[in-house]
């Protein structure tokens, strides 16, 4: 008889590229495009891949990827929290957007399979909850704070530091918020000279989205314009006086030029309405 196999509980990701099918489609006739989506895909396998290896599991497969940690290391969920915001800000800053989700339960991931209740319950979350560009935690992932916090925290302190990447969402979910300074770059570490070029490119995707024929689409992309105008308002009206304006020259000036997209955006809520009615 063969040796037994079980389940483990474990800390489950599940995170693919918005729209890849006609990513993929473009890239027929754009041997750059396909270059550039190669170069996303791989750096997507680079950063789920980061950390000591005997402390989480990872498997990629075309444009989705799947990162689980035993639930009970210390300090898991902040580990898997942090690499997937890394992941989400890395891919956007390259033009593509994530979405995915967050859960914990029953899984068996080994280098060969991975298997099990927490893997359909991940899937669920990205493909029928989060809705929009997002990646979304179940409420159940913090628990695993409460009995596994790392050994600098309390367990509330953990919880805590863990959101400190999060925002919560109309609906109730926690999500990490890829367009704030305090989450790109406070949080998350990204490198703070980076961010107005960072913004940039947001700002091009949303453009771009909110022209979209799609009422579905549509909407994905006026949640990302309110995102996006909440984190670029700080700096718009910051003072010829501020500090900030002779340590970073040009720093706030850069983002507050950026479009605020309102105008394309309304008419994507009337497209919207009229689709709809």
């Amino acid at each position: 008889m063969g040796k037994t196999v079980e389940y483990e509980k474990r800390l489950t990701l599940f995170i693919d590229f918005l729209g890849f099918s006609e990513i993929v489609k473009e890239t027929v006739s754009d041997a750059e495009g396909l270059g550039d989506l190669i170069n996303a895909l791989k750096d997507a396998a680079k950063i789920a891949s980061l950390g000591d290896a005997a402390d989480f599991m990872m498997t990629q497969f075309s444009d989705c990827i799947v990162i689980s940690y035993k639930a009970d290391r210390p300090a898991a969920l902040f580990q898997l929290v942090n690499k997937l915001s890394l992941l989400v800000v890395s891919i956007a800053d390259r033009g593509y957007l994530l979405r995915g989700g967050l859960t914990f339960g029953d899984l068996l991931h080994t280098d060969k399979i991975v298997v099990g209740p927490a893997l359909l319950r991940a899937h669920e979350l990205e493909s029928t909850v989060a809705g929009v560009p997002r990646v979304i935690i179940d409420p159940i992932a913090f628990d695993t704070v409460l009995t596994n916090p790392s050994y600098q925290h309390e367990p509330s302190e953990e919880l805590e530091y863990v959101r400190s990447f999060l925002k919560q969402d109309n609906d109730g979910f926690w999500f990490f918020d890829y367009f704030s300074w305090d989450t790109v770059v406070h949080a998350t570490g990204v490198d703070n000279l980076r961010y107005p070029e960072y913004l940039t490119t947001l700002s091009g995707l949303i453009e771009r989205g909110l022209k979209n024929p799609s009422a579905k689409v549509l909407k994905k992309y006026i949640w990302m314009h309110k995102l996006y105008n909440v984190a670029r308002e700080p700096f718009v009206n910051v003072p010829t006086e501020h500090s900030s304006r002779t340590t970073y020259p040009g720093y706030a000036d850069t983002i507050a030029a950026l479009p605020s997209l309102d105008q394309p955006a309304s008419k994507a809520l009337e497209a919207i309405d009229k689709a709809e009615a």
